[in-house]
Parts: structure tokens; sequence; C-alpha cells
């Protein structure tokens, strides 16, 4: 059996793995590396229909899926800078209060968000992840 100072190392080399997978995944974003994100995600994730904002309107499941759309998404999005405001971490769950910065592609309106992230890992891996996005983005500049 365990002893209790072995049980909470061992939950803190989790913490500081999700913690760093979570940095890793939005510097990723901000350097425009999808495919990077992609190999932190779980054969097996889940992506769940949460919003108007990444035209996701089923959930999308499976790492083919999920990169699918994470690709989609930075088509159209340039993120220049995620800032991490909190960071909270229970067990294999992490939710996340950030503000990117970035702006469309399409039409190069600049664009500043809030967003709350939420994530669930697996063995190192992001395996369920939504995002909640702040709806007054759309009041960009021209």
């Amino acid at each position: 059996m365990l002893s209790e100072k072995a049980l909470r190392d061992i939950g803190n080399i989790d913490r500081k793995q999700i913690e760093s997978r979570i940095r890793r995944l939005f510097e990723c974003w901000s350097q425009g590396d999808v495919e990077s994100m992609i190999e932190y995600l779980a054969p097996d994730v889940i992506l769940p229909s949460n919003g108007f904002w990444t035209g996701v309107k089923a959930p999308r499941v499976g790492r083919a899926q999920v990169a699918d759309t994470i690709r989609r998404n930075g088509s159209v999005l340039e993120n220049i800078v995620s800032v991490l405001h909190e960071l909270v971490i229970d067990g294999d769950r992490a939710v996340v209060h950030r503000t990117a910065v970035g702006r469309r592609r399409d039409t190069g309106r600049r664009y500043q968000c809030d967003f709350i992230d939420f994530f669930r890992f697996r063995d190192g891996l992001v395996v369920e992840f939504s995002e909640y996005a702040d709806a007054a983005w759309m009041e960009v500049e021209p």
C-alpha cells in the first residue's frame, strides 16, 4: 500500500503533466502548429457540440473527426496568442480561463475573446475537450 506522501507525489506528477500538456497545446495553437496539437489527442477523443463559433453541430468522436475540426478552425482563425488567466486541475480534468487574440483569415479582422476550456485526460492524452467562447468576440475591429 502506498503512503499518503507517495499518493500525493503521484498526483503532483499527473498534475504537472496535465498543466504542461495544456500549455503546450495553446503554444502550438498560437504557432499555427495544428499537427502537433493533434498528437496530444487520444484515438477516442470527443469534442461535444459546443456552440455557434466552431461550426460543430454534432459531437465529433475520434482523432480523425476532431483533427478535421481543429484544422478547419485553424484555416479560418489565426490565434496570435492565448493568455491563460486561470488553470484548475482536479484529477484527470482541467478547466482553463484564457483570452485569445487573433484574426479572421478571410477578412483580416482582429478579435479578442475570452474562453472557458474543459479538458479530460487519460494516459497524458486529451480524451475530451470542449470550449465556450464569449459571444462578445463577434464585435471585432474592422
